[in-house]
């Protein structure tokens, strides 16, 4: 288990949390942490952070590695929904691919949005040359990432790995920001 976890410091998701560390503020939930090496990258310029996963042994692991007061990382299943007071950011690092009932999911995950909240999900383009995985449930192409997204959100925008606008259909990872309101 110990090197699942620390493998994944070394893994492509470990680049989206550092680069999407740079814009969260305020309050920030990150759902499906994993090992929260990259949850803890938030603290940097937000106010308080919980990491939200399925796994207990994922959580206690984080609890252990980050001691910090302002992260606390909990149980919770972003399918049957988790309550909790307004966030600012919603992440959702490489997690929807995974999930069976993913819009539902994504409701969810609107709920814990305050109004002016932003949802970041990101993906892998399943139109790229990346390694397919036999866990994933459902994998996108660009347009069925938005289409999907804009099915809870009113302002959809996909961005590279470098948070730039997307300006190919074979990018990976897809990285989406969304808003519960038109700006």
């Amino acid at each position: 288990m110990l090197w699942n976890r620390l493998r994944y410091v070394l893994s492509p998701q470990f680049d989206i949390y550092e680069q999407v560390s740079k814009v969260v503020r305020g309050r920030v939930c990150d759902i499906g942490f994993g090992t929260g090496f990259g949850t803890h990258l938030f603290l940097v310029n937000a106010k308080e952070v919980y990491g939200y996963d399925i796994s207990e042994s994922a959580v206690n692991f984080a609890q252990k590695v980050f001691p910090f007061s302002k992260i606390c990382f909990r149980y919770g299943d972003i399918e049957k929904g988790i309550e909790d007071t307004p966030f600012n950011y919603v992440i959702m690092i490489d997690i929807i691919e995974h999930l069976k009932d993913q819009k539902h999911a994504l409701h969810n995950a609107k709920k814990l949005m305050a109004l002016n909240g932003i949802f970041i999900c990101s993906t892998p383009n399943r139109l790229s040359r990346y390694r397919k995985s036999d866990n994933h449930v459902r994998e996108f192409a660009p347009k069925e990432f938005e289409t999907l997204l804009k099915t809870v959100f009113v302002n959809v925008s996909l961005k590279d790995y470098k948070l730039a606008p997307m300006t190919s259909d074979y990018e990976n990872p897809m990285i989406a920001f969304c808003r519960n309101v038109d700006e």
